[in-house]
């Protein structure tokens, strides 16, 4: 309804500007009418003076016409009229209220009207009469402005109250009109895209006028039906795509356990040894009593060991739905270098856990750990005999990338760092490209670092890369600790 008040509002100021304009306009009409009717009254009354005195004046003289002109003063109670001379110095009777220019005027034989406003208002009409000699005179009429004075107001009140209740039953009437024809259908509309904003795309509307009101009608049902498609469209397409990018990532932790297998087989070498050794030993009879009890310690002890490497890699390997909670990931990271430990041995890396901030987040430990394993390994292959990969945690406020918002908020920084070669800067801005790798052939698909990236987004954040040729390189994956952190995406 508030289109319709908008409506009906501004038709009734249009309204009414409309009719106090007509009524301005009548009332200065009727103002210059009687202006102009009562200087006319004015200028016949003292004209007829003129003659009447100028006739009494040429036959009987001047006292006679000033006789005849002070009866006449008298016997016209609407009017005050007084005899004066043009020519007269201030100071002496019969001398006009008139400015130079305007007695100039009247000397030429002009009649001049005035309006003194101040008071109770006066109208001074001069009409000039030129008695006989040289002397000039004119009869000065002068006519109160009350009567004026009170039509107008009679006309200004009879204005308003008209005006009034003109513009109350035009207000009524735009008020029915803009409820029928543009507050219904309005409200209609609105009550539709609330609807259409929750996800609602039935109830198609009934265009009930042949406007452009119903136009939009028409259309706003034509758009649930596109988006209602489009929806059943993009529903299908996530569901494909989520498989598809679970089955990916699936499949990319099958790849890095196949790289793990040769260090695993080397790691599980040695405790088999120790336990087919002693197993031997208890079964030849040469260990008894209690060197056979430590032997079945070392072979129970042993066989702990590898169950835990086999079932961290099975665990890393097992897919798992996606399950956020708070998580603290240094011990993530702690699991994450014992399982790559082996692979670390055999390239002669050093692995390690730098002690710093608390490191607690919202996050999924599975996604997480094959994040950190993705980095570790990349950061592993990169780094020469004798080199080492450190992970260390740290609070920042950090500033988003341009596609991801570039807001600032504070996140928690996980660093991979390697004292490795390094990447090259030309390759840098390519590295989370799907399929794009600097390995050999048969040694990496370029897909450890897309799925990497993925994850990290989906988790509302970003990473970053700094690299120095022969140096090494850093990956710091930032995670946002508030859900309404600028460091989301």
């Amino acid at each position: 309804m508030k289109l319709t008040r908008k409506f009906v509002l501004m038709l009734w100021l249009g309204i009414i500007l409309v009719l106090i304009g007509s009524a301005y306009t009548r009332v200065e009409r009727e103002i210059a009418f009687f202006d102009r009717d009562a200087r006319h009254d004015a200028t016949l009354v003292g004209q007829a003076i003129a003659r009447a005195m100028l006739h009494v004046w040429r036959i009987q003289g001047e006292s006679s016409a000033l006789d005849l002109f002070e009866d006449v003063a008298h016997r016209s109670p609407h009017y005050q009229v007084r005899f004066v001379w043009l020519d007269a110095q201030a100071g002496a009777p019969w001398v006009p209220s008139l400015a130079l220019a305007e007695l100039t005027r009247v000397m030429r034989g002009q009649v001049w009207s005035k309006r003194i406003e101040s008071g109770q208002g006066l109208l001074y009409t001069y009409v000039p009469i030129s008695p006989p000699g040289s002397r000039r005179a004119a009869i000065e009429i002068r006519e109160s402005l009350q009567d004026e004075r009170r039509y107008i107001r009679a006309t200004w009140q009879n204005t308003a109250v008209a005006t009034l209740g003109l513009s109350v039953l035009c207000a009524l009437i735009a008020m029915w009109i803009g409820v029928i024809f543009v507050g219904r259908p309005t409200r209609m509309l609105v009550e539709k895209v609330r609807r259409i904003g929750m996800g609602d795309l039935t109830g198609p509307l009934q265009a009930r006028h042949d406007d452009e009101l119903g136009e939009i009608t028409l259309e706003v049902n034509a758009m649930c039906e596109r988006l209602r498609e489009a929806q059943e469209r993009i529903e299908k397409e996530t569901e494909e795509r989520i498989a598809a990018e679970q089955q990916l990532r699936h499949a990319d932790r099958l790849m890095t356990v196949g790289k793990l297998a040769s260090g695993m087989a080397h790691e599980l070498g040695t405790p088999l040894n120790v336990v087919s050794g002693r197993a031997q030993m208890i079964f030849q009879g040469q260990s008894t009593g209690e060197e056979a009890k430590a032997d079945a310690r070392i072979i129970w002890e042993q066989t702990k060991r590898m169950t835990k490497i086999m079932r961290e890699l099975l665990d890393f390997a097992r897919p798992r739905p996606a399950q956020r909670e708070q998580v603290d990931l240094r011990a993530v990271a702690d699991q994450t270098m014992t399982m790559l430990s082996p692979m670390a041995r055999s390239r002669d890396v050093t692995l390690k856990v730098v002690d710093g901030a608390a490191a607690h987040a919202d996050v999924d430990s599975a996604q997480l750990q094959q994040v950190l394993t993705n980095l570790v390994v990349n950061a592993i292959h990169a780094t020469q005999s004798g080199g080492q990969v450190d992970v260390s945690f740290r609070h920042a406020i950090a500033k988003a990338p341009a596609d991801q918002g570039g807001r600032s908020g504070p996140c928690l920084v996980i660093e991979i760092r390697d004292t490795g070669s390094g990447i090259e800067p030309g390759v840098i801005s390519r590295i989370f490209e799907p399929f794009f790798t600097t390995k050999d052939v048969g040694e990496g698909t370029g897909l450890g670092l897309s799925v990497t990236h993925g994850i990290v987004r989906e988790h509302g954040g970003f990473i970053s890369v700094h690299s120095v040729l022969g140096k090494g390189t850093t990956f710091a994956v930032h995670l946002p600790l508030e859900e309404s952190s600028p460091c989301a995406s």
